[in-house]
């Protein structure tokens, strides 16, 4: 996942996980799905143009925020900024763009996501181990027979306490109580090395087990962590 504006927005309104504009795909179709795909691709440019503006704006408030207590702190004495009022109007006028920005794209994205899947893989999947959350990362899921493996991304791994990102930690499978969560770093560990892996208890869903996983992990990672502790305390660093 990209984590741009408009893809974490159509994630937190809908717990879709998009790794790109897909939609673009669409906008020269000739199909009357290409008029949808259009109208999105419009909103979404113009949604990501405002929250650009509105982060740089944020930024140079902070800055000027920033200097108006460092002197009020230091010297009773406030200064006063042409740009500070300027920016200050500007910033609720972006705020309003913002929040209609985002309507549109959400209200176009669900016209458009009826009509296409969000995956042109079958066989690969994302999803967000905390439903409707993009701040904890994404993991990838790829078919295994019955099940899927599963794959954080960086986000995940920093976000859950992991040391390392963008390998195996498992699979989940479906279980008449839910999901299976299993860990391992090999799948030839399940037959060859069985004492690699480690069953966890079943999950309601595929996003709970998937969260099981960056837990148990993040555990595992925290107790090697610990037990490499030279005698002053001191770590080594962890592995990049």
């Amino acid at each position: 996942m990209s984590y741009d504006p408009v893809l974490t927005a159509i994630a937190v309104a809908t717990n879709d996980v998009l790794t790109d504009h897909l939609w673009r795909h669409d906008t020269a179709a000739g199909d009357p799905v290409a008029d949808i795909a259009v109208a999105l691709h419009r909103a979404a440019y113009d949604f990501a143009l405002t929250a650009r503006r509105l982060t740089e704006t944020l930024h140079r408030l902070r800055q000027h925020c920033t200097h108006q207590l460092d002197t009020l702190t230091s010297y009773a004495t406030l200064t006063r900024p042409h740009s500070l009022d300027a920016d200050t109007l500007r910033l609720l006028q972006l705020l309003e763009r913002h929040e209609a920005g985002r309507d549109a794209v959400i209200t176009a994205y669900a016209a458009w996501r009826k009509h296409r899947p969000i995956s042109a893989d079958p066989l690969i999947r994302h999803l967000l181990p905390a439903p409707y959350n993009p701040r904890h990362g994404m993991v990838t899921l790829g078919a295994d027979g019955d099940g899927w493996f599963v794959v954080p991304d960086r986000v995940a791994a920093e976000a859950w306490g992991l040391a390392t990102s963008g390998t195996v930690i498992g699979d989940i499978r479906p279980h008449p109580d839910g999901w299976q969560p299993t860990a391992y770093t090999e799948p030839a560990h399940r037959t060859q090395q069985p004492h690699l892996v480690h069953q966890l208890p079943t999950a309601a869903d595929d996003a709970a087990a998937c969260a099981s996983l960056l837990r148990w992990w993040a555990g595992r990672d925290r107790t090697h962590w610990h037990d490499r502790a030279g005698p002053t305390g001191e770590h080594p660093v962890l592995p990049a």
